[in-house]
């Protein structure tokens, strides 16, 4: 069941009103049952796996609190022992064929000549294992989950609200990865549906809506024709596909993450932002302060820490640092598009950090660093390298995505334009994305406007207070955003890309 489907609109409307007519002594159950309808409405039988994992993590969580006061030393191996089961599920589901077509490609190539011409029409071995949705997400949630408990945390109580905890619905499959203590204080505050979670719940389903099918998938046929066609790529066209994917994943991410965020607030609960406008970043570091931040603050508080962080020397603050991104590229794929993406990324970091302490103690450059042009160099330089990088995601194998670089730099290119850049300028995508970047930035601007206590112009005002006062204009607009939404959907339905990670 997609989020961007009418099956999942039909759901979370009668999930909506069940919801808030029964009494709130039952609504967790049902909101249970409801999360567990949804995630095996995919394949049945996966919701015993998450099912095995919440019963084994909430007694993990118990186990390891009751003896952490009296016996920290068998609370850690009970931690560990919570590690290794957690990892080892996401491993054997995830990663087992990467590692066993890795190891029969090592055979391949390090054996004798023999060997490999015995092995030339062989193919490597797999087994039939089929990802489980979500797994990434809620493997890294029990992780946090026992993590902090064995820092002193208090553990979960209740198998309803942890169940609840494990499976909620809007963030389950591909959304943000939760806190457990941050949750459960929700719960304790008994959730109610409040007029401004209603009108910012629904507004973010509809926005959601418009970046998944309007933008992301309109971009997403861009895209895919490029890289179909990868060998016959003009410069424009190379440009375009490897600058279309990456607006797309964006899209199509943070719209899922806003219906989610949109859908929970409709019940009464909130999840966290996952993004913040991340192209607006002037460099790397701050690009994962604005990207996927759930994920990122996971990597900083449960593997670049523990690995020690900055606390040594600048040598293992650099090793930290590229360890972090290297498995977080790994968390994504299992491939080693994923790894070298990870690998890019981590050195990209470092090479951003050392830029950002040279400028720092040059003087010469003191005056260039508080000028806008200097800040707007750096968002460029983030953009194209994000552009770049971002390939190595989407290209199936290292071929295909180095072929891709090389086009950007005009090896191997047909020409200047060609058919994608063509229809690009055929696209709905032409007009429907200059739309979305002025709202984005307007809204922006007001937010940040707020935050400094400075006040909007009065025409900002006017719209702000009919817009808050007017229910009649609120549902109007939203009808009217709605079937634009509908006419601009392409006539296939796309899944989401985050739920192969």
């Amino acid at each position: 069941m997609l989020f961007n489907s009418f099956s999942y609109l039909a759901f979370f409307l009668l999930v909506f009103t069940l919801y808030w007519v029964m009494p709130d002594k039952h609504r967790r159950l049902f909101l249970l049952l409801a999360s567990y309808f949804f995630y095996m409405s995919w394949k049945p039988e996966y919701g015993l796996l998450i099912l095995a994992l919440t019963v084994v993590n909430y007694w993990l969580g118990l186990k390891i609190g009751n003896l952490l006061s009296e016996q920290p030393q068998k609370a850690k191996n009970w931690l560990s022992v919570g590690l290794v089961f957690n990892l080892g599920c996401l491993c054997f589901y995830k990663y087992t064929n990467f590692l066993l077509q890795s190891f029969f490609s090592a055979i391949t190539y390090g054996g004798s000549i023999a060997h490999i011409k015995a092995l030339e029409t062989a193919q490597s071995p797999a087994i039939n294992i089929i990802l489980p949705l979500g797994i990434s997400f809620f493997t890294f949630e029990f992780i946090h989950y026992i993590v902090d408990v064995y820092r002193g945390s208090k553990p979960v109580k209740s198998p309803l609200d942890f169940a609840l905890f494990a499976s909620f619905f809007p963030s389950q499959i591909a959304g943000q990865i939760k806190r457990c203590q941050d949750f459960m204080h929700q719960l304790e505050e008994k959730p109610t549906l409040k007029a401004e979670y209603f009108n910012e719940g629904l507004f973010l389903i509809l926005q959601g809506f418009f970046k998944k099918i309007v933008l992301g998938d309109n971009i997403g046929l861009l895209v895919g024709q490029g890289f179909h066609n990868l060998q016959n790529l003009s410069l424009c066209d190379a440009w375009v596909t490897a600058i279309g994917f990456t607006f797309q994943i964006f899209f199509d991410f943070s719209g899922y993450t806003d219906i989610g965020r949109g859908s929970a607030l409709l019940l009464g609960y909130k999840v966290p932002e996952n993004f913040n406008l991340p192209f607006l970043a002037h460099n790397l570091t701050n690009f994962w302060h604005r990207w996927h931040i759930s994920l990122s603050t996971w990597l900083r508080d449960y593997l670049f820490i523990p690995l020690g962080g900055s606390r040594g020397s600048a040598w293992q603050t650099r090793r930290n640092t590229f360890l972090t991104m290297v498995l977080g590229g790994l968390w994504h794929g299992a491939d080693w598009t994923f790894v070298i993406w990870g690998i890019l990324h981590g050195a990209g970091l470092i090479l951003s950090k050392e830029w950002t302490d040279f400028a720092a103690r040059t003087s010469w450059l003191k005056p260039l660093r508080q000028t806008r042009v200097w800040h707007w160099c750096g968002v460029a330089f983030v953009c194209l390298f994000i552009c770049q990088v971002s390939i190595f995601m989407r290209a199936p194998n290292l071929d295909q995505a180095l072929c891709l670089v090389g086009k950007f730099f005009g090896f191997g290119i047909n020409g200047i334009t060609g058919d994608v850049s063509t229809a690009l300028l055929q696209s709905t995508v032409v007009y429907t994305l200059p739309v979305y970047l002025l709202y984005a930035w307007l809204h922006q601007r007001s937010l940040t406007m707020a935050k400094n206590g400075v006040a909007l112009p009065s025409l900002a005002r006017l719209a702000q207070s009919c817009w808050q006062s007017s229910k009649a204009l609120r549902l109007t607009t939203s009808a009217m955003l709605a079937l634009f939404i509908s006419c601009m959907a392409p006539s296939q339905l796309s899944p989401f890309i985050y739920f192969q990670f």
